[in-house]
């Protein structure tokens, strides 16, 4: 799909999604941040901070004419295991991700896992970017997953057009063997014999992580054609680009809506069958009817709407129907957000889960709850989340209503068995004498594992820090 298409979907859901204009605004209002050195149990949910990297840190590649001096723009960073990937701009160009990095969760071990001297498997010369910087935009963010990083790269093509398309490229931590996922060079395996030309995708709530998953082994990838939206799908292939194949493109049915095809489709997602370890899949799509989330067995079989027009919890439940986006996996149980419209104009939203097509649609945490620590305003706003384990980790802010903050109030919670938990708020103590002034809305599938959240935050004393959060 062309840039053009890709901005006129993203403005018709802004339009019929109150919710989604203002997570746009605020995120587009997020100041970037630093913050001091040290590890610290918080005396308000028992957790050990561990500070990774500051934005305004010299870099070690420094050297390096093509790099910056020092990191800039350190967010949206994964964690698997004790490694932490993350990526930098190039502060002094401002035109690009310049590099990724690799650091261990005890922030030993810093150093650079690519850059722009790295020649491009499949592709033309030389690395150029690690993802475009559109303001904010981290939806290219890597991936990590059992040694390997899935990431998005632009080369320096001659051809203004194919270098803006760039692809998908995997990196193995141990000893930096590099791969080509797919690229502009790369044939669409939708009928045609046409070249992918699009690898980057809007309409998503999801601040990262949204533009393509991976379990490990398998890529799985929102993608379409070169100069062209016909077809646009959702796609797999191995970590080296072998086997690849359409799980679903916009030339197939929507059996939830007969007469109509999916016209664009947002970041895809998977999880693993706790039973036998199948691969699920989830997408997001949308269709003239606006988006809908969507749950396929496996590709080739039918595409089961994981959605109802009324929401657990809904005051109004006639007055409207309900969209439903950002598709997340917890083991076989299906997480994502959704919105109820109704025709007065007021909304409800929130974070929902499903166990399966059949089975009620349960609610986790909407607009209408109290969270700790920012109790005293009404929530306006959940924005990205991640599900782990059967816990549910999200960003949530409120309503400017006491003047205490810019911003409203904002923070990190966790939902787990019917309770919600703080993890990390505006004043939240980080063990050096300073304390967060803002967290940034950056979860995403990488964000958590096990006992370890990833985050990052402005504090009283910088502008950015990337941390681990250390959870009892």
């Amino acid at each position: 799909m062309s840039i053009n298409q890709t901005k006129q979907s993203r403005y018709f859901y802004s339009v019929a999604s109150p919710a989604k204009q203002r997570i746009s605004a605020f995120t587009a209002a997020l100041l970037l941040g630093l913050s001091g050195i040290g590890v610290v149990t918080t005396a308000e949910a028992a957790i050990v901070f561990q500070k990774l990297v500051d934005q305004g840190q010299e870099r070690p590649d420094k050297a390096d004419p093509n790099s910056a001096d020092t990191f800039f723009e350190v967010a949206c960073a994964v964690v698997d295991g004790d490694d932490v990937v993350f990526r930098s701009l190039h502060d002094g160009f401002r035109t690009g991700f310049d590099s990724i990095w690799t650091i261990k969760t005890d922030a030993s071990g810093l150093r650079k896992l690519i850059g722009k001297n790295r020649l491009v498997p499949g592709g033309a010369g030389r690395f150029s970017a690690f993802g475009p910087n559109f303001g904010g935009d981290y939806t290219t963010s890597p991936l990590l997953r059992n040694g390997r990083v899935v990431f998005f790269g632009n080369d320096s093509n001659p051809d203004l057009n194919l270098r803006g398309v760039g692809g998908l490229y995997s990196i193995r931590l141990s000893d930096g063997t590099l791969k080509r996922i797919a690229n502009y060079n790369t044939t669409n395996p939708s009928a045609g014999g046409v070249k992918f030309g699009q690898f980057t995708n809007g309409g998503s709530r999801q601040v990262c992580h949204n533009s393509y998953a991976f379990n490990g082994s398998k890529v799985f990838f929102a993608a379409a054609t070169l100069g062209n939206n016909d077809p646009a799908g959702v796609y797999q292939a191995a970590f080296d680009g072998r086997s690849l194949s359409k799980v679903r493109d916009n030339n197939d049915p929507d059996t939830s809506f007969a007469f109509f095809q999916p016209r664009n489709f947002y970041g895809p997602t998977l999880g693993a069958n706790p039973l036998n370890g199948a691969t699920l899949y989830g997408y997001a799509g949308a269709n003239v009817f606006g988006p809908q989330a969507l749950y396929p067995g496996s590709p080739g079989n039918s595409h089961l709407l994981v959605g109802a027009d009324n929401l657990p919890g809904d005051p109004s439940p006639e007055d409207g129907g309900s969209a439903f986006t950002d598709f997340l996996f917890d083991g076989r149980t299906a997480v994502f957000f959704a919105e109820a419209f109704t025709v007065s104009g007021r909304d409800y939203y929130g974070i929902f889960s499903r166990a399966g097509v059949s089975a009620p649609i349960r609610k986790i945490v909407t607009n209408l709850n109290k969270l700790p620590g920012i109790a005293q305003c009404p929530v306006n706003e959940i924005g990205s989340f991640v599900a782990d384990a059967g816990r549910v980790f999200f960003f949530a802010n409120t309503t400017n209503c006491d003047g205490l903050t810019a911003n409203g109030r904002m923070g990190i919670f966790m939902a787990k068995d019917n309770k919600i938990q703080r993890i990390v708020s505006i004043g939240t103590p980080l063990g050096d004498g300073s304390s967060v002034v803002e967290v940034m809305d950056e979860l995403g599938p990488g964000s958590v594992q096990g006992n370890r959240l990833i985050f990052s935050a402005r504090t009283t004393k910088a502008l950015r820090s990337l941390y681990v959060a250390n959870l009892p």
